[in-house]
C-alpha cells in the first residue's frame, strides 16, 4: 500500500472517530439533560423538604412517595400564625389540584392538625402535597413542607 493511501485512511479513521465521539457525547448529554429536567420538576419546582418538618410545621402523613387518592388525609403538628395552616396539592407540572385551610388547636404552640383534602383528577402520575403558613406581613407562603406523592386516581 502506498503512503498516500495509508495517510488518507488514517485521516478518514480520525474523522470517523471524532464524529462518533461527538455523537455519543451528545447522546449522553441529552440523556443527562432529560433526566435533569425531570429531576428539576421534583427538586427545583417542588423544592423537596427533608425531613418533613421545620421550626413551625411537622407533617406525619402523607409520607414521601406515598400513593394517595382523593380525598387525602394530611396530618401532623404545627405552630403557625393565627392557628391557620394552608395545604395545596399540585401535579408535577405545577397545576394546583386543591387548596385547603385547616385550623390547629393553638396558634404559636405546637399542636395537632388533620385535614381531608379532595382534589381534582390529576393528569399526571406524580405530584406534591404542600403544607405551609402565610406570612402575617405580606401573605407570602412560609415554612413550606413539600411532600412528593404518587396519585392512585
Amino acid at each position: 500500500m502506498s503512503k498516500k493511501f495509508l495517510k488518507f485512511n488514517r485521516e478518514r479513521l480520525l474523522l470517523i472517530a471524532l464524529v462518533a465521539v461527538a455523537f455519543f457525547g451528545f447522546l449522553l448529554w441529552s440523556i443527562a439533560e432529560t433526566s435533569s429536567e425531570e429531576a428539576s420538576l421534583l427538586s427545583g419546582f417542588l423544592k423537596i423538604s427533608s425531613p418533613l418538618e421545620n421550626k413551625s410545621i411537622k407533617v406525619t402523613a402523607p409520607k414521601i412517595d406515598a400513593y394517595i387518592k382523593s380525598p387525602v388525609t394530611v396530618f401532623g403538628q404545627a405552630a403557625v400564625f393565627e392557628a391557620v395552616l394552608q395545604i395545596k396539592i399540585k401535579d408535577s407540572s405545577g397545576l394546583t389540584l386543591a387548596r385547603a385551610k385547616v385550623l390547629t388547636a393553638a396558634g404559636q404552640k405546637m399542636s395537632p392538625f388533620s385535614a381531608r383534602v379532595k382534589y381534582k383528577k390529576p393528569s399526571r402520575a406524580k405530584g406534591v402535597v404542600e403544607v405551609f403558613s402565610l406570612s402575617s406581613e405580606d401573605g407570602a407562603e412560609i415554612n413550606k413542607i413539600t411532600i412528593p406523592v404518587n396519585f392512585k386516581d
